[in-house]
């Protein structure tokens, strides 16, 4: 008897010996998306050549994939942004792309469709915005006979608007912002001027 269970002891040792250890690790599957990523140009408005333009979130949509979704913005094939938000500087020719990649590395893209309008260019001579580095406020200077209001648009470097009003004479615009870059846009009914201050 005590032979049998001495047999059995090593048998069931070399048994145990012969299975391999297995390690299993619980890993999270990727968020899956019900609908493929789409993106769509909505942005058609004629914009002045030579000029910064300023293109939001207003002006494409995304449909389906899993977010979060990261943006690469391409003019003439050359990235020139990575947020949702872009200023750009176009010419008759330019080729403006935004590609999407979302969660799952899956990507889209579409292409806008530049129109340029006849607006034509401020020459400073006629409209002044100064000081090109502020503090708390900034002067834009309208020719004494101009009618029609005049919308005055601040941006930072992302795009994103920080100021918006309508004037009807020279007048200086209070500014209540953050250290760095921006731009002023100025537009009339058939003008536009933009100009690049720092704000201190």
């Amino acid at each position: 008897m005590r032979t049998i269970l001495y047999f059995i002891s090593i048998v069931f040792s070399f048994t145990l010996m012969g299975v391999s250890a297995q390690t299993v690790v619980k890993m999270d599957m990727p968020q899956q998306a019900e609908k493929a990523l789409k993106v769509v140009a909505l942005f058609e408005e004629e914009i002045p050549e030579g000029i910064p333009v300023v293109l939001g979130l207003m002006g494409y949509d995304i449909n389906g994939g899993a977010t979060p979704y990261l943006f690469e913005w391409l003019l003439n094939n050359e990235v020139i942004s990575t947020n949702d938000i872009v200023i750009f500087t176009a010419t008759k020719g330019d080729q403006l792309v935004l590609k999407v990649t979302d969660n799952n590395k899956c990507r889209a893209s579409t292409s806008f469709n530049l129109k340029f309008a006849t607006i034509e260019p401020v020459k400073n001579e006629f409209i002044k915005v100064y000081p090109t580095v502020v503090n708390d406020h900034v002067c834009v200077d309208l020719p004494t006979d101009m009618d029609g209001e005049v919308l005055i648009r601040i941006f930072d470097l992302n795009g994103k608007l920080a100021i918006s009003q309508t004037i009807l004479k020279s007048q200086m615009i209070p500014l209540s912002l953050a250290p760095g870059t921006y731009f002023v846009s100025v537009k009339t009914a058939d003008k536009h001027k933009v100009e690049k201050i720092v704000v201190q």
